[in-house]
């Protein structure tokens, strides 16, 4: 692939959206849904990631979320100490109902809380009756900030902002940051006892 010329996130999304052919449709876009006794009877954090991702028809997708998370296959990952600290506080808070009843928020709040300064803009919009997308402004925002954004409104409400063939575009998603979306991907379809386990799991 050609290197991005553009510098703003939402006209390198553009750019790399018209370097594919014309009418070009990623094929498929299933993620298979496990319940709770299904995903707590897996080995480790990586045979969950393997069947959430099982149905995506990208083969090289598929191989690139193998490779990024063979070293720490046994537990969900966080972008850092201070992300899964802030994390845990909010979902055992004063929302924890509407975490555990509604995976699609739980998730978004754990893209939007993987970087400080889009959480600083998001918060005040992540309310206990919903995330209001339409009222974070993102003006002066980073790439990471936008794709995670993007990233966490797909996952909230059924959107497909950031397809599959993007994903799997090393040059436009970093490896931590996929790995972030498909964490989000897992708590959006086994829910938010995946990341209780990380209270388990805590040193």
């Amino acid at each position: 692939m050609s290197k991005l010329f553009c510098s703003s996130p939402q006209l390198c999304v553009l750019e790399r959206q018209m370097q594919q052919p014309p009418g070009y449709r990623p094929r498929g876009g299933g993620i298979w849904i496990m319940n709770e006794a299904e995903w707590r009877n897996r080995g480790n954090y990586l045979e969950i990631v393997d069947c959430v991702v099982s149905r995506m028809q990208m083969e090289h997708l598929k191989r690139r979320i193998e490779e990024i998370f063979c070293e720490a296959g046994q537990k969900l990952i966080f972008s850092s100490p201070a992300h899964k600290e802030k994390y845990l506080l909010l979902m055992r808070g004063k929302r924890a109902d509407i975490f555990c009843s509604h995976p699609n928020y739980a998730a978004a709040v754990f893209l939007l809380s993987a970087d400080d300064g889009l959480w600083e803009r998001a918060k005040r919009h992540v309310t206990d009756t919903g995330i209001y997308f339409d009222r974070i402004r993102l003006g002066g925002v980073t790439l990471e900030q936008y794709i995670l954004f993007h990233a966490a409104k797909d996952v909230h409400n059924g959107t497909k902002h950031i397809r599959l063939s993007e994903l799997a575009d090393r040059e436009l998603v970093a490896d931590r940051l996929l790995r972030l979306i498909v964490n989000a991907f897992v708590i959006q379809k086994c829910g938010v006892g995946m990341t209780k386990q990380e209270e388990w799991n805590a040193d």
